[in-house]
């Protein structure tokens, strides 16, 4: 005994102190998820009940199983119908925080007008950086030698059919380039031949079309530069002033420029779907519209909520109460990528609101009526019945089954309704919060529920 009892002392302390810290971690935790819950519920005015606030699994299986209850289910759907309504009237009040309501009309054609401002002052900039040179050359009057071009096109036409695509092309090319050797008409000339090689759609050419004007303009521009320095140097000013113009026409800004009348419904999807974009492209749009019109970008972020909030469709069936909350929560935050897209696109007051209104949505969500888990809803049953040892006693007291039921069933719907105010009625609110404190399985607990129970 000298040698194992200490040892065995030992490990019982360890594994009290064990215990000790588990229940720390979780008071901690519990005590974390009510204060944020509060604070969620007061920025936002939905009101939680006391498991949405603890966040406890078993508290919230026993507000939902209580709700079902016909003796406790005239209340609790009253409290739910107006937890609902806050709901609706949280998101709606959030929406209006963002831009007004006509947003959903203006926002998508705004939007679509900054990004082409957006465009137009990245060209502006490079513009303003070589245009000076580019006048200088031109007002030089220099000539340019465009006999080597000449043959050049002429050398491709003897290979190529003569009514074919690439001939057709570099014909076009030609006339161009003969029109006048002036460095201003062959500068104007090279833009025509760009815009062949460039050309989409219907008017695109084939690859090897653009390879052999690629040739063409290549020398067209070497002739250039041989005649005017100036020139030379202007061309190099606009290629180093490029790479931001290439860089927005290129971005989710310069795509939604480009868009017709027709395809502004789907600016919102194009800008927000994560599948495409994430938060570092949502903020470098959110920059290049708000630097042009702020307005535009907070009415596309309204467009988009009232999207995800179209989404939703009415999930109730017979006498259920529609969790609105949960369709909600579901439609603005339906996976964690959408959700990080959703907030880059937000300035911090909006941010932290919409971080509220998350909390609140997701906690009013649980513990309502609704799913099957038979199980844990059929101990709490007993439980409120009065265990094993009721069933027992009512087995040796069959004469007079018929009178003790409907006694039994009396006094059972009378605690679930006094349980369904407790847990729904604020008035209760003190009293459950010093419930929540005590050991469960303690007879403190027991006293203090059917003293509860007994003054409801």
């Amino acid at each position: 005994s000298e040698v194992v009892m200490p040892a065995v002392q030992g490990l019982r302390g360890l594994r009290q102190a064990d215990r000790v810290v588990e229940g720390a971690e979780e008071i901690a935790q519990v005590s974390g998820n009510i204060d944020a819950a509060r604070e969620a519920s007061k920025e936002t005015g939905i009101p939680l009940f006391q498991a949405q606030q603890t966040g406890i699994p078993a508290q919230l299986e026993d507000q939902a199983y209580v709700a079902m209850l016909p003796a406790g289910t005239r209340h609790s759907i009253t409290e739910l119908k107006s937890q609902n309504k806050a709901a609706g009237d949280a998101v709606d009040s959030y929406l209006a925080m963002i831009a007004p309501d006509n947003a959903v009309i203006t926002g998508a054609e705004k939007v679509r007008t900054a990004a082409q401002t957006a465009v137009e002052k990245a060209k502006n900039i490079r513009r303003e950086k070589a245009s000076p040179l580019y006048n200088e050359a031109f007002e030089s009057g220099r000539k340019v030698n465009t006999l080597p071009v000449m043959e050049l096109i002429a050398d491709k036409l003897l290979d190529t059919p003569p009514t074919g695509q690439i001939a057709v092309n570099l014909k076009k090319a030609l006339g161009f380039v003969e029109d006048s050797p002036n460095l201003k008409n062959l500068h104007n000339a090279k833009l025509e031949i760009d815009q062949i090689i460039h050309s989409r759609g219907d008017n695109a050419i084939g690859g090897t079309t653009k390879k052999e004007l690629l040739d063409v303009q290549r020398l067209l521009l070497e002739q250039m530069d041989s005649a005017s320095p100036t020139y030379k140097g202007a061309r190099a000013a606009f290629e180093a002033a490029s790479p931001p113009v290439t860089a927005i026409q290129d971005s989710i800004i310069g795509k939604i420029a480009n868009l017709d009348d027709g395809q502004l419904k789907s600016v919102a999807s194009k800008i927000f779907d994560p599948s495409q974009t994430n938060p570092r492209v949502i903020r470098d749009a959110k920059n290049a519209i708000t630097d042009v019109n702020p307005e535009a970008w907070d009415e596309i972020v309204r467009v988009e909520l009232e999207r995800r909030l179209g989404s939703i469709k009415s999930t109730a069936e017979g006498g259920t109460i529609e969790n609105i909350p949960g369709q909600m929560y579901r439609a603005l935050f339906p996976n964690d990528k959408s959700t990080k897209v959703l907030m880059s696109a937000l300035d911090e007051d909006g941010k932290k609101s919409l971080k509220y209104l998350q909390t609140a949505l997701g906690r009013a969500r649980l513990g309502r009526p609704g799913g099957s888990q038979t199980a844990g809803r059929e101990e709490i049953k007993k439980q409120l019945r009065g265990g094993v040892a009721n069933s027992i006693r009512k087995l040796f007291s069959s004469p007079v089954t018929t009178i003790a039921a409907v006694g039994e069933e009396a006094a059972f719907n009378k605690n679930v309704a006094a349980l369904a105010k407790a847990m729904y009625d604020p008035t209760w609110k003190a009293e459950m919060k010093a419930l929540v404190k005590l050991n469960p399985d303690s007879p403190a607990a027991g006293r203090a529920l059917t003293q509860l129970l007994n003054d409801i």
